[in-house]
């Protein structure tokens, strides 16, 4: 006997982008150095998705960002933090823009001094 939840098709949790959002959002990660992948239908804790984007940082820690689109809004998720809700997706990279670059890493003067002996 089959289940009625199998006779009714499912609308996936997360839409697809239109193409001149990911334009945008490929052109935004190249001037900040970052990598994107999209990822197509994917199912995560049971939700359906059809395009996930997937931005990652440079630097040791490689942060992650993932950004979904629903009927009304993009959605931005860092790993291991709540999903945050955007009205564009300017919104959401703004958000995020931040946390995906990579720490600057400050010498002491005592390395600066040597560097400065070192490259002459």
């Amino acid at each position: 006997m089959r289940s009625r939840a199998l006779d009714c098709p499912r609308t996936p949790y997360g839409q697809a982008f239109p193409l001149e959002e990911l334009v945008f959002v490929r052109d935004w990660a190249i001037r900040r150095g970052l990598t994107m992948a999209v990822l197509l239908d994917q199912v995560l804790d049971g939700a359906e998705f059809e395009e996930l984007v997937l931005l990652r940082g440079g630097g040791p820690r490689r942060r992650a960002l993932t950004i979904w689109r629903t009927a009304g809004s993009v959605v931005a998720q860092t790993v291991g933090a709540q999903p945050r809700a955007f009205t564009c997706m300017e919104g959401a990279l703004l958000y995020y823009a931040h946390m995906l670059q990579p720490p600057l890493r400050r010498r002491s003067p005592l390395m600066r001094l040597l560097g400065f002996f070192r490259a002459r």
